[in-house]
């Protein structure tokens, strides 16, 4: 695997276990918290489960890099495009969408030297 879809896969992982592992800390960083179980198990699904499983899927099959790097660039973009709701992003939400253009970017051009390889 080549860095940068391994820096990826790296970040998603990480991601997955604090968030399994801790699934209070996802809503404390934007001021929120996660009062119950459902609230938790919800967290631990969305931001543990897809994460660890990108990770995975990434893991031990480089070419996902092109669909999981599109997915991350989603999530960018819908964290940019709720300012058409939300009024200008914090500079918390600046810099959520600037990691997740940074992760989809090394995805997306890990995977185009994946091919070429």
């Amino acid at each position: 695997m080549n860095p940068l879809i391994a820096t990826g896969a790296a970040a998603y992982a990480g991601l997955g276990l604090v968030s399994f592992l801790k699934p209070g800390v996802v809503p404390a960083v934007i001021g929120s918290t996660a009062p119950n179980a459902d609230s938790r198990t919800e967290i631990r699904a969305v931001y543990g489960g897809l994460p660890l499983a990108f990770a995975a899927t990434l893991a031990t099959s480089p070419a996902s890099a092109t669909a999981i790097g599109v997915a991350t660039a989603g999530m960018a973009a819908g964290r940019a495009g709720s300012a058409v709701f939300e009024g200008r992003p914090s500079a918390k939400m600046v810099g959520f969408i600037a990691l997740e253009v940074a992760v989809a970017g090394a995805l997306l051009w890990g995977a185009r030297t994946h091919r070429s390889a």
